[in-house]
């Protein structure tokens, strides 16, 4: 198979959408910090009465909550991205990657046709596409491609 042809047909719902997390658009932003630290995550997509109405993401984070303690209080949709771009479950990778491109996004809300969240698509899901194509000459490689080993490793 090739990675063009996987790329055209397979769709974004067969990829890792996990990397989120969800809360109401009232959320005070301290508490949405905590919860991005804590989870390690991204990015957080702000919901009113389970349909996406928001992202903020750790962008928002440095340009507009670092510097201004003031705003920590302040409901997360004050400081959201309202209406993000989205894309849907059955677009293709390729499109997908295409939108993602053009935007300069790194987390991209995936939602049904009712407006409610499937997941989030991130670079790095795609990263781990690609790499499953061709696990062989990724996983395999040293730290310096032009790197020969002398030895080998291991027992």
């Amino acid at each position: 198979m090739s990675i063009e042809r996987d790329l055209k047909q397979e769709q974004v719902i067969h990829l890792d959408l996990s990397a989120y997390l969800m809360v109401e658009r009232s959320t005070p932003v301290r508490e949405v910090i905590a919860r991005m630290r804590e989870k390690r995550c991204g990015c957080v997509l702000v919901v009113d009465k389970g349909r996406l109405a928001g992202i903020f993401t750790e962008r928002d984070v440095l340009c507009k909550c670092v510097d201004a303690p003031e705003t920590w209080v302040r409901p997360v949709e004050q400081l959201m991205t309202p209406n993000p771009c989205v894309i849907r479950p059955e677009d293709r990778v390729s499109t997908a990657l295409q939108f993602m491109n053009q935007g300069h996004y790194r987390n991209t809300p995936v939602v049904d046709a009712e407006g409610k969240v499937v997941g989030n698509l991130t670079h790095y899901a795609i990263i781990d596409f690609l790499c499953d194509r061709f696990p062989e000459g990724i996983y395999n490689l040293p730290p310096d491609p032009e790197q020969v080993a002398r030895t080998r490793d291991g027992a």
